[in-house]
């Protein structure tokens, strides 16, 4: 049965859809089913996608709708991990597919709107929380910085503020690197193209956090 990711954050722009798709990426060249429901109206990640290219393995939909949980049902039983792309904003379709979620992931660059909205999505979450749907089980989340250049100040006072405010961060990043939108054109990832580049790392990195902070398990 297949781990349920939802990228999610209330602030556009934060890379949603690139973390998604480098994810999905990394899972596959690593052996295993993966899908990703593109659940953002702008459809980012399905209008790239090739069915026929080298993330061909990668099962891709879009349901920017509220079938979603229908959608994530279909596809369940039949995938390792189910990545869900959620659009910039609060809507029945996000809150639906996080009622379904095993982690909550919540990208922001280091900048104050960002920060905002981070903090908007955990409280979504936190009502989420309280509902019977959820009851007993709150959803684990945890924000990431995306964009980021290594060792500036800017991102390590964001990381701080949050630390200080009781937030949740993994300490691996998505840095700013060009590797992500070249590869974006093609649909594709650094992990394909670049399999031992410095991008692909990157996500190497944030796959092994989360498997040992969340998943609690090497995967």
């Amino acid at each position: 049965m297949a781990k349920i990711i939802t990228l999610t954050t209330s602030k556009g722009g934060a890379g949603k859809s690139t973390l998604s798709r480098n994810l999905g990426a990394h899972w596959v060249n690593m052996g295993h089913r993966v899908a990703v429901i593109d659940a953002d109206p702008q459809g980012s990640i399905i209008s790239r996608h090739n069915v026929e290219g080298a993330l061909k393995k990668m099962i891709v939909v879009a349901d920017p709708e509220e079938t979603i949980t229908n959608t994530i049902n279909e596809l369940r039983d039949k995938t390792d991990f189910l990545l869900i792309d959620t659009g910039g904003f609060r809507n029945k379709t996000t809150i639906r597919a996080l009622v379904e979620t095993d982690l909550a992931l919540i990208p922001l660059k280091p900048s104050a709107d960002d920060v905002a909205g981070a903090v908007t999505t955990h409280n979504l979450i936190e009502e989420i929380n309280q509902t019977p749907e959820r009851a007993g089980r709150s959803i684990t989340y945890r924000m990431i910085l995306t964009m980021t250049q290594q060792g500036t100040i800017i991102s390590k006072h964001v990381r701080a503020e949050l630390k200080e405010m009781g937030y949740l961060l993994i300490d691996s990043e998505m840095y700013h690197r060009v590797a992500y939108p070249e590869a974006a054109i093609a649909g594709l990832s650094p992990c394909i193209l670049d399999p031992e580049g410095p991008a692909a790392r990157d996500i190497a990195a944030i796959v092994a956090e989360l498997n040992k902070v969340v998943f609690k398990k090497d995967i």
